[in-house]
């Protein structure tokens, strides 16, 4: 009977989990994983662009915000800017001549009332971005003697923390997703809507923190769910959680037969980079693409948990050693799988290859 061989490369487009799973993967181009914890593209052993394990930050907390030497703090709809240099005054007095008075204005055209004000991010004592629940604003120059423009009245943060700073670009999350917005307030945008995993969708904890890090040039998305890590680089979304120092990630999902019959995995050839720590390889199987792929979300989160409770998804295993491997023969019949693999260390990817073979029709 025919068969056919997988060339598998790492899914270097991240967890994209709006694309249709039947169609995603294409050894010609970067696809997406359907579930993955602690990995990414870029390896931890020699920063190469081939995937592997990493490991993910804490949430940095921010310090109180100081814009052109003056203290910025928030009293419900007023914004409170001390003295120029003596961030302890908050007198406010009606000398006008006075540049370097202290200052409370709100966001708010001409005389009309202004939202609560969110969150406020300063940028090199040029611009002031300032947030409410639903209106984004900034601040070019001075407070005394600076000018307020509205960005946008239809998108704005959840919370104080939602933000961070990369190079000249601000990005803070919205109820509706990433966006990002140039320092100046030119530019506001949706970040990567066709790849926004469903989990950044609708967040409302406020307490989410944002953290721009620089040597891994991405964005560290802190929440009381699920913590991201964004590759501003390459565009890409990876899972991660700093409970755990395993790594894992979902292959696929692949069609071993066709859309009437089984197929059958011949043979399996893993290669993993040298210096790799060991890595254990499960076939998780399903009747569709999207079973297959939950079913071994499952069974990832169920691994995390400690409760280990995916005998029934998982048909075949075996380890990865540094190197090339000894071929393996799971002989797992079904019509769509992942590739589950996991590793307690760190380690990088190099290359998997499967062979599979058509094997009784589906009743």
């Amino acid at each position: 009977m025919p068969t056919k061989t997988l060339q598998i490369q790492f899914p270097a487009a991240g967890v994209v989990r709006r694309w249709g799973l039947e169609s995603a993967y294409d050894s010609r181009k970067a696809y997406p994983t359907p579930w993955s914890m602690n990995v990414r593209l870029e390896d931890s052993l020699t920063k190469r662009l081939r995937g592997g394990s990493f490991t993910g930050r804490a949430a940095v907390v921010k310090a109180s915000p100081v814009y052109r030497d003056r203290a910025l703090t928030t009293s419900g709809r007023a914004i409170l800017t001390s003295r120029q240099g003596v961030h302890t005054d908050f007198t406010f007095s009606a000398d006008l001549s006075d540049t370097m008075r202290p200052v409370p204005f709100q966001l708010a055209l001409a005389d009309a009332q202004g939202p609560t004000v969110v969150a406020l991010a300063p940028h090199k004592d040029a611009y002031l971005l300032a947030f409410s629940a639903s209106s984004v604003w900034v601040l070019a120059g001075d407070p005394a003697t600076g000018s307020l423009r509205r960005i946008s009245d239809q998108v704005g943060i959840i919370g104080a923390s939602a933000w961070c700073v990369a190079h000249d670009t601000v990005y803070f999350m919205s109820s509706r997703g990433l966006y990002s917005v140039g320092a100046d307030g030119g530019g506001l945008k949706a970040v990567s809507e066709d790849r926004l995993p469903e989990d950044l969708i609708g967040v409302t904890d406020t307490t989410c923190v944002l953290d721009y890090y620089h040597p891994d040039r991405g964005v560290y998305i802190t929440t009381t769910g699920q913590d991201w890590f964004y590759d501003t680089e390459r565009d890409g979304f990876w899972p991660y959680t700093v409970a755990s120092t395993d790594s894992h990630v979902l292959l696929g999902p692949f069609q071993l037969g066709q859309a009437n019959a089984y197929g059958r995995i011949q043979n399996l050839h893993g290669t993993i980079a040298t210096g790799s720590a060991d890595v254990i390889w499960r076939i998780v199987t399903g009747d569709t693409a999207e079973e297959a792929a939950a079913n071994g979300k499952t069974a990832i989160t169920s691994d995390l948990a400690g409760t280990r409770t995916y005998e029934d998804y998982v048909k075949a295993s075996g380890t990865f050693s540094t190197g090339r491997n000894h071929m393996a023969y799971p002989r797992t019949r079904a019509i769509w799988c992942c590739l589950w693999m996991k590793s307690e260390g760190t380690w990088a990817y190099e290359h998997v290859a499967m062979t599979a073979m058509l094997s009784g029709g589906w009743r």
